[in-house]
């Protein structure tokens, strides 16, 4: 019985389910507590919280168990970064992705990744918006 509960409970699945439904629920309150401090205001006060924070967070998951071995560490980086994380902002992993590019001397890779990825999202963004419109 317990082999099968420990074995259901640390699948990459179980663990993103339960890291991503946490993370997207984190989001939800922090946003809310954010935009009930600031009250209505000309700057995404709440979205900006939340992308900072989620990039402290995975910078701490990734120092602490991204980078080990064994398999103890690796669900907690399953957990903690991909599910929470995830489910928090993907900012984050922007953010972490475009440090380790700059960290490796890719300099000019990390400001396309930057720029590119924003203008892409903008402009999908802008498509869609359209299309929907119609």
């Amino acid at each position: 019985m317990w082999e099968w509960f420990l074995a259901f409970a640390f699948h990459p699945v179980a663990l993103l389910a339960v890291g991503g439904g946490a993370g997207a629920n984190a989001r939800y309150w922090l946003g809310a507590m954010v935009r009930t401090l600031h009250g209505p205001t000309a700057f995404p006060w709440a979205t900006f919280a939340i992308n900072v924070s989620g990039s402290v967070v995975l910078g701490l998951v990734a120092a602490l168990f991204a980078n080990y071995p064994d398999a103890s560490r690796k669900n907690w980086s399953l957990l903690l970064g991909t599910g929470f994380c995830g489910g928090f902002t993907t900012f984050s992993t922007f953010s972490l992705e475009t440090l380790e590019l700059m960290r490796e001397g890719r300099t000019w890779t990390a400001v396309v990744y930057v720029f590119g990825s924003v203008a892409a999202g903008l402009l999908g963004v802008w498509l869609a918006l359209k299309i929907g419109a119609k």
